[in-house]
Order: structure tokens, then C-alpha cells, then sequence
């Protein structure tokens, strides 16, 4: 199971893929919206793990152009400042809880996988 970690605050990248290699995931990185469009677009991952608030390209524009090019990848979003409104994602608020983070990843991967 690969997890693409979308932020742009290095130490939260480096957080998470800590965490979630532990936790036995593949992890990749990008550290702005652009630069996860064109990882996904090249080798889509399981699953994508985003912040909201990035430069160049936001998360939740991330989603629309995922979407637009058809991906149905499942996308979890974190964000401190905003609440995102949309269909077909999750929503993890910043700071976050660790054992929630990785339930509802878990979660998320297995509901991609039925």
C-alpha cells in the first residue's frame, strides 16, 4: 500500500512517513499540490494524505484536478485553518491525533479496496 504525504512543511512530510513506514506503508512525498499531480499522474499511489493550504496549488484544487483526470484515488485532508466541504474526502483537522490519523487511513484504504 503506497501513501502519497502532500505538504508543504517539510517536518510534517517527514513526520508522517516516519509513522507510516512504521506502520508498514510504501511512502512517497511532495511538497506542494503541482508537484503530487504530476507524481500521481506518472505512479498513482493507494492513497493521498494532503494538506489543504499549500503554495502553487491548494489540496482541494489537487482533488478537483484528480478527479478531472479521472483519478478516484481516496484523498484524506488535513488542515488547521479550514474545514473542506467535499464528497468525496476525509477530513483530518491540524494538530492532529496519531492513533486517529492512522484509523482513518486505515479506514480509507479499506473501503478504496472493497
Amino acid at each position: 500500500m503506497t501513501v502519497l504525504i502532500v505538504d508543504d512543511e517539510q517536518y510534517i512530510v517527514d513526520l508522517l512517513a516516519e509513522l507510516l513506514e512504521e506502520e508498514g506503508y510504501a511512502v512517497r512525498r511532495a511538497y506542494d499540490g503541482l508537484a503530487a499531480l504530476e507524481s500521481v499522474t506518472s505512479n498513482p499511489p493507494d492513497l493521498i494524505l494532503s494538506d489543504v493550504m499549500m503554495p502553487k496549488m491548494d489540496g482541494l484544487a489537487l482533488v478537483n484536478r484528480l478527479r478531472e483526470r479521472g483519478f478516484s484515488i481516496p484523498v484524506v485532508l488535513m488542515s488547521a485553518a479550514v474545514t473542506p466541504r467535499t464528497h468525496d474526502t476525509t477530513f483530518i483537522p491540524k494538530p492532529f491525533d496519531i492513533d486517529h490519523m492512522l484509523g482513518v487511513i486505515a479506514g480509507a484504504t479499506t473501503k478504496a479496496n472493497s
